[in-house]
């Protein structure tokens, strides 16, 4: 298949580098990146596995005029794909694929009004180091898909797949992004304002810190269903509701706090992504403003870590 890829953060180097080893023709838009990445190939260090790889897509400063594309993939934070969209509508493709955590993801759809549209989460993380992207990933790298408030027709999923069938990449269909991407909200903030009470030393985080972050998430998921959201994957608030469930939860946030997997996971990007963690936090509060659900207390007092001093 013929594939263009915008974002080459450490996501999508991530999509890129199964892009590339599922065999398709890789082309990718790289504007920051565009000679060590010509010149030397898309190189990652796969932290866990231990390993480094380096593959070589077509790279572009900008896609050619009339070129015709199977998937478009844009991996990048949400507040850049915006810009972006006058360029995407532009672009002969069967498919546009908005990969990251977009809140603002109605006025992108409606944006590309005529465009065959999905919406994505790759579950992967890390930062870049030079030309190299350090990527935190479990042994299978998850992507979450669907159309914005409804299930994906099978001739897109479909499409993906094919784009992105390799032995170590799964594809998750989903009904409804939206409700997907609020609900990552309420897991993946919390823990970010307190990375930020730390000025981003998370090693620092005490057990009451932990309790504090799973607090926050279960008022958020309450919120969420407060206003007749599904929760999205389906039983996703029961980790933070009590129970075994909750204390498993715990048990691995207070392990992230203290090893690696927390600085690649929270760490590194509340540290390197200020600009959408701020970005992230307007939107919802937004959203918040907009959709009147229940309080949300310790929510609201441990947002005030995240500072324009940050």
């Amino acid at each position: 298949m013929k594939i263009l890829v915008y974002g080459t953060g450490a996501i999508g180097s991530l999509m890129i580098h199964y892009l590339c080893k599922a065999g398709n023709d890789v082309t990718v838009v790289a504007r920051k990146n565009y000679e060590p990445l010509r010149q030397n190939g898309l190189t990652i260090r796969h932290y866990f596995q231990r390993k480094t790889t380096t593959d070589h897509p077509n790279v572009v400063r900008q896609a050619a005029e009339g070129e015709n594309f199977d998937i478009v993939f844009s991996v990048m934070q949400s507040q850049q794909q915006k810009a972006l969209l006058d360029t995407f509508a532009n672009i002969d493709t069967k498919l546009i694929v908005l990969v990251g955590n977009n809140l603002e993801a109605d006025y992108c759809l409606e944006r590309l009004n005529g465009k065959n549209v999905l919406f994505a989460f790759q579950n992967s993380a890390g930062r870049r180091e030079g030309a190299t992207a350090v990527v935190g990933r479990m042994p299978v790298t998850e992507l979450v898909v669907g159309g914005l408030h409804g299930a994906a027709s099978e001739e897109n999923l479909q499409l993906v797949r094919n784009a992105l069938s390799v032995k170590g990449y799964k594809i998750t269909a989903i009904d409804d992004m939206y409700a997907y991407y609020l609900c990552h909200v309420a897991e993946v903030m919390p823990y970010a304002y307190l990375c930020y009470k730390t000025n981003c030393n998370i090693k620092q985080l005490k057990r009451g810190d932990i309790k504090t972050i799973m607090k926050a998430s279960s008022e958020c998921f309450d919120y969420i269903k407060s206003i007749g959201i599904n929760v999205r994957p389906k039983n996703e608030d029961k980790f933070y509701s009590g129970g075994l469930k909750t204390t498993a939860m715990f048990l691995l946030y207070r392990l992230m706090s203290k090893t690696v997997l927390g600085k690649l996971m929270i760490q590194d990007h509340c540290e390197n992504g200020i600009e959408e963690m701020r970005y992230i936090d307007q939107m919802f509060e937004k959203y918040r403003q907009e959709h009147m659900g229940t309080s949300m207390p310790v929510w609201d007092e441990i947002r005030g870590y995240l500072t324009i001093d940050n």
